[in-house]
């Protein structure tokens, strides 16, 4: 149970602090300071506009800070309050929520039928793509033209050999 507790007060800072940009850049937006720095912009703010600004600049900074610690001092008094004194409990929590190795494992092995049956409809619709395209107009010549491309390619170098030999070693290193 500790572990939705926390994760929802993660999301209640997260959203605060959302909250909290929004609204300082509004308030700020709307205040004199701003107005008089669009309207005099090349000319240097008045003492009076940047003290306001630099007051409401701390009033949002410690308004925060004190959310935060608040919302951090949640935390830890909600987590005390169900039995986590130390990280290692809180591990052990959030263990329970989470799905165990055997679990996942029978999830995956409900899923290798379906699987192979999606592969093997793949595998269907890509060979009657494949005869359709051959059989096609337009395929026949695509397929004449790569024929005539690869007949009239000169041999390949010796480092072009050597390459592929390389490549077929490495793939069939892989299937063993």
């Amino acid at each position: 149970m500790l572990a939705p507790a926390a994760f929802a007060t993660v999301a209640a800072g997260a959203m605060a602090f959302g909250f909290g940009a929004g609204y300082g850049a509004r308030s700020y937006s709307a205040s004199t300071a701003y107005k008089e720095l669009l309207e005099k912009f090349p000319d240097k703010p008045t003492p009076e506009a940047e003290a306001l600004a630099r007051s409401g600049a701390m009033r949002a900074f410690v308004a925060g800070t004190a959310l935060a610690g608040a919302m951090g001092f949640g935390v830890v008094m909600l987590a005390r309050s169900y039995g986590v004194h130390s990280t290692a409990d809180f591990a052990e929590e959030v263990k329970k929520w989470l799905p165990t190795k055997e679990k996942l494992e029978d999830s995956a092995a409900k899923l290798e039928p379906l699987q192979r049956s999606v592969s093997a409809s793949l595998q269907t619709a890509r060979d009657s793509a494949a005869k359709a395209f051959g059989q096609s107009e337009i395929g026949r010549g695509l397929i004449e033209k790569a024929e005539k491309s690869t007949s009239e390619r000169p041999p390949p170098e010796k480092w072009e050999k050597d390459l592929v030999a390389k490549i077929e070693g490495t793939a069939a290193a892989d299937r063993k």
